[in-house]
């Protein structure tokens, strides 16, 4: 063998073995508090399902998606620049900025909070909610309900970035603890204990525990945080970068709004089409789906410095064989989630209770488009991490609109089915176009297997 065959051949064992290292170690604590935070998330609601019943289950579940939506712009865009703010000050040695930066976020996000959720709680007492057959009694529990929700918009917010920075502290076990596992573990054990103790349950009652967890969480995570950087921050003067600082929150928070949508608008637009039962059951669908793209979500957070690292080295074959090796680790265990949905995905739903079977077709649609996400790789952090960001973002505005769309045309004709169509639809759409994006520059196959392309083949031989 000759020596620059040697040299070449050498060179990717290298490079194979940095990823299997990478894959193997980095961010083990990170992948077994999201393995276990999913697994209590989904015993919470199969409990919740049980315990509180479709009706409530559903109030519960569609209003914590509609919080969800209501947190995300008190945020900001906030939570995603404090990972790569303070990630880079930290290394600069730089805590009068990082001080600086914690204490303007959190003073910008708590007062976005505190408005939106007075404005959602004021919305809530204006509206009329016996209007229609509903006694007074279920009118005023469900007016609870919405109020305990939109009570935690400002706990919620700040306890995001409270997680986002002690995420970029590289502590990524207290970062995600309390809201991941602690958080479910409470709001279970408030609700079993009141059940036990003969207390009628419902969705507000729910929603109260729900508060209370957060609460509990809050001040876990905020004691967590302040030990944490406590002794670096306590005796130093704080600097601030404000306008600098909002323009890239804002910036972020667009392609972070995309995802959101992609993700959630379906479940928010069914409920006030159809109704909060029937979001419930179809909700119960989508959190199950998304368990199909589980893994490559959790490899995505060890494979993005891989990505970035390959690429400012200039190393495209690296950056290719990590693309090719995680989108293969990722697409692999969807496959198997896919089978085990197709085969057992009636039972699994009625785990939730005999009436959540009926979302059964519109689990395996919703499955189905996860797995393409799942096939079509690793696209929107290589594009992310290449510089590619405004790109992706315009696919990205694109694919929420034709969501949207697809859920007004279809929800109010098929329901359920036309929820999972539109999210699946929609998610063909971006993953593809991203796919292509990132093939043409910087010239990476993102697919998990595919032929050589020759375009592909022209930046270098990726075998």
């Amino acid at each position: 063998m000759k020596d620059g065959e040697k040299s070449g051949a050498s060179a990717i064992k290298s490079v194979r073995t940095l990823i299997t290292t990478r894959l193997s170690r980095g961010g083990g604590a990170s992948f077994l508090i999201n393995s276990i935070g999913m697994g209590l998330a989904m015993l919470l609601q199969i409990a919740l399902a049980r315990l509180l019943g479709v009706a409530d289950y559903g109030i519960y579940a569609f209003v914590t998606t509609v919080v969800t939506f209501m947190v995300f712009p008190a945020k900001l865009g906030f939570d995603t620049a404090t990972v790569k703010l303070v990630s880079a000050y930290r290394v600069k040695g730089d805590w009068p900025l990082i001080k600086g930066l914690l204490r303007r976020s959190n003073q910008i996000g708590f007062t976005l909070s505190i408005l939106t959720a007075i404005i959602g709680i004021a919305v809530v007492a204006w509206m009329d909610w016996g209007s229609g057959k509903q006694s007074e009694t279920a009118d005023h529990a469900k007016t609870i309900a919405y109020i305990a929700g939109f009570a935690a918009i400002p706990l919620l917010t700040l306890a995001t970035l409270r997680q986002s920075a002690l995420q970029a502290m590289k502590d990524a076990l207290f970062a995600q603890l309390p809201e991941k596992i602690i958080r479910p573990v409470l709001t279970i054990g408030f609700v079993a204990a009141l059940g036990a103790s003969g207390v009628k349950l419902g969705a507000a009652l729910a929603l109260l525990c729900y508060l209370l967890a957060t609460a509990v969480t809050y001040v876990i995570g905020a004691v967590v945080l302040k030990k944490r950087i406590g002794t670096q921050t306590a005796s130093v003067v704080p600097s601030f970068e404000t306008r600098g600082w909002l323009r890239l929150s804002s910036s972020l928070m667009v392609n972070a709004g995309m995802y959101l949508i992609l993700g959630q608008l379906n479940v928010l637009m069914m409920g006030f089409m159809r109704g909060e039962t029937e979001s419930g059951l179809f909700s119960a669908a989508v959190r199950l789906a998304v368990l199909v793209s589980f893994m490559l979500t959790a490899v995505n957070m060890t494979a993005s410095p891989l990505v970035s690292e390959m690429y400012a080295k200039g190393d495209m074959n690296g950056l290719q064989r990590v693309c090719r090796r995680t989108g293969r680790i990722g697409f692999a265990f969807a496959a198997v989630v896919f089978a085990y949905f197709v085969i057992f995905g009636h039972w699994t739903l009625g785990l939730f209770g005999a009436e959540f079977t009926k979302a059964y077709p519109s689990l395996l649609i919703l499955a189905f488009g996860q797995l393409f996400s799942a096939y079509c790789g690793q696209n929107g952090t290589v594009a992310t991490m290449t510089g590619r960001q405004n790109s992706l973002t315009k696919i990205l505005i694109a694919a929420a609109i034709v969501n949207a769309a697809l859920n007004a045309l279809l929800i109010p004709q098929l329901g359920m089915l036309g929820g999972a169509l539109a999210a699946t639809l929609s998610l063909i759409v971006w993953n593809s176009a991203a796919v292509l994006l990132v093939s043409r520059k910087p010239g990476v196959q993102t697919l998990a297997w595919a032929p050589r392309l020759s375009l592909v083949r022209k930046r270098g031989n990726y075998s």
